[in-house]
């Protein structure tokens, strides 16, 4: 298999200009995302990772948030660590946390704990938290560069850097301490494994390989598919090398052990080496993610028991949790309707609707262009990027958790590779026939896209495309972290503050921390009532602000009681006075 795919190289780039250019657009980057931490407010998965990780660093102890794994919460830690922020040991959520499997994990508690504790350092908490997560972009920019230069050359690599790095969904979420964006980044550093151990296996290319796989495995649960994958991969290897006789038996076993061996290393070591047993309880969960029962079940369960430590029970209790949402799911939004089971199309339609019209052409060109490669030019090099792409986009189909459009950009590297390579493509075509139409070319295939990033400024991640009404519409065809993620909190804050009031009534995804930012938030009156039995007969009762703010996924009505839907019913009527970040609706208080 070809190491690189050839082009005519109608257009050539010295190093040096190369470098520049790389160089600006990661500083580019880099600017914008201490911008968005500056003025945007905590990601609301953010208040929980960075003090579950912040014990992790503390005590090597993982009950905290066991539903995503360690690693993006450990590297927010050590950006806490400078601050020394108090833990709240003290917390009843400590202890609740203790008990294996408690849905909340106490994390709840601790959380309000945390924050209320270190209060005075809040802004500095949320600044340093999350700047780790800012290098884990600018890694996936720089991996981007690499991978797509072995591939298709410097132009093409430049460019992939430029359509991911103009990208709302990844500027957005590169301030937010959450595993996508890593996950993004650890799946492309796989695949980069696999090509180099496939074009040359080494015992040192074999623990590279074992070291992507065991990243993988603590930055998503979703990315445990990869150790299917890792095995089939290096079956289809074992065999083909040793037919052609070009390695050993010994050989061979050698590089499948140092692989799995690694990985497996890095994910105990992730988890401070806390390898325990799995017991009955345990076995019956891994039993029931492979549909097994019966007398094979048992056997199953005994065999598991039966095997030595093999891996942290954290690591266990947390693929569970995600097997179990993904299978049941819970309430989706799509086009006006309600799922609790979603749609197998969500994601798709999630990835037009969200994505930049620039970025979407390029990564259906480009997936289209090396599809076309593949079958009449035999350009099987191009498998890497593709196979991918469509594997992680198959993946996110078959879940029944149909939330936000972030779950699908581990995808979204291959697919600006793949776009990048589509776009040299043309340019090639352009310049060989006219240097005009090689630049007009360039023009439209990539001004379009930094005109986005510039004009969406700082509001990337409730953008929406005009495909989906814009982003001041998007709000009626997603929700969930789609349209409101708790960030904008902050600058409703400020805009409150402006307008002279430092107290409003609302309900709001990340509410609970107005209170940091000096605004009083007062409940709907009557909102948490548990009697909805004469919801339809009562008038809710007036509320005692000047301003009332809403958050998009509320004003959906989304999972919302009869009553607070009737209170809700009082505002989708009327004209809000602004919308806060394409998110939270402000509106003046409709007086009786």
């Amino acid at each position: 298999m070809a190491e690189q795919f050839t082009f005519t190289s109608a257009i050539r780039l010295s190093r040096a200009v190369e470098a520049a250019l790389l160089a600006v657009m990661l500083l580019a980057f880099f600017v914008v995302s201490l911008l968005l931490l500056s003025q945007k407010g905590l990601f609301i998965d953010d208040s929980m990772h960075m003090p579950a990780g912040y014990s992790y660093l503390l005590t090597r102890d993982y009950r905290l948030n066991q539903e995503h794994p360690p690693l993006i919460k450990l590297l927010s830690a050590l950006g806490l660590w400078r601050l020394h922020p108090h833990f709240p040991f003290e917390s009843p959520g400590w202890e609740q946390a203790a008990t294996p499997q408690d849905p909340e994990d106490g994390m709840v508690r601790i959380e309000e704990a945390f924050f209320e504790t270190n209060a005075n350092q809040f802004e500095q908490i949320a600044f340093y938290g999350r700047l780790p997560a800012v290098f884990i972009s600018l890694l996936l920019l720089l991996a981007v560069w690499w991978f797509t230069r072995k591939l298709f050359g410097p132009i093409a690599a430049l460019i992939a850097v430029f359509l991911i790095a103009t990208e709302p969904n990844i500027i957005g979420n590169s301030i937010v301490v959450q595993n996508d964006i890593a996950a993004a980044l650890a799946l492309l550093l796989f695949v980069m494994a696999v090509k180099k151990f496939v074009d040359g296996a080494t015992a040192k290319i074999a623990v590279l390989f074992g070291s992507a796989l065991g990243v993988a495995l603590v930055t998503k649960y979703s990315l445990l598919s990869l150790v299917p994958v890792s095995l089939a991969i290096l079956i289809v290897w074992a065999i083909a090398r040793l037919i052609r006789k070009r390695s050993s038996v010994r050989s061979v076993v050698l590089s499948v052990v140092l692989v799995f061996v690694t990985s497996w290393f890095i994910l105990i070591a992730s988890y401070a080496f806390h390898v325990d047993r799995i017991d009955a309880n345990e076995s019956a969960k891994i039993a029931s993610w492979f549909y097994v029962a019966g007398d094979t079940a048992e056997l199953f369960k005994r065999l598991l028991m039966w095997l030595p430590p093999l891996v942290p029970r954290f690591f266990v209790y947390g693929i569970d949790m995600v097997v179990q949402d993904s299978r049941e799911g819970r309430p989706a939004f799509l086009f006006g309707q309600v799922s609790d089971t979603g749609w197998w199309y969500y994601f798709p339609i999630a990835f037009v609707l969200k994505t930049t019209i620039p970025f979407l052409l390029a990564a259906i060109g480009g997936f289209g262009w090396a599809l076309m490669k593949v079958f009449r030019r035999k350009c099987y090099v191009l498998l890497y990027v593709l196979l991918p792409g469509v594997f992680y986009l198959a993946l996110t189909m078959t879940s029944h958790l149909n939330i936000g459009v972030r779950h699908l950009l581990p995808m979204f590297p291959f697919a600006a590779i793949a776009g990048a390579g589509f776009i040299v493509a043309l340019l090639e075509f352009g310049v060989t026939r006219a240097k005009s139409l090689g630049l007009a070319l360039a023009v439209l295939a990539l001004v379009p896209a930094l005109a986005i990033a510039v004009s969406t400024f700082p509001n990337y991640l409730t953008y929406f495309s005009p495909l989906a009404g814009g982003a001041d519409r998007g709000w009626q065809t997603l929700s969930d972290s789609n349209v409101e993620t708790g960030q904008e909190v902050k600058p409703l804050a400020s805009y409150l503050k402006d307008h002279g009031a430092n107290r409003v009534t609302g309900i709001m995804v990340g509410g609970e921390f107005l209170r940091f930012y000096g605004v009083q938030l007062d409940d709907f009156p009557g909102w948490y009532d548990d009697d909805d039995s004469e919801a339809e007969n009562s008038e809710p009762e007036p509320v005692a602000t000047d301003y009332v703010a809403i958050g998009a996924w509320y004003l959906s009505e989304i999972d919302l009681t009869d009553k607070q839907k009737q209170i809700i019913d009082i505002y989708r009527q009327q004209k809000p006075e602004a919308m806060v970040g394409n998110s939270i609706f402000v509106f003046r208080r409709v007086k009786s």
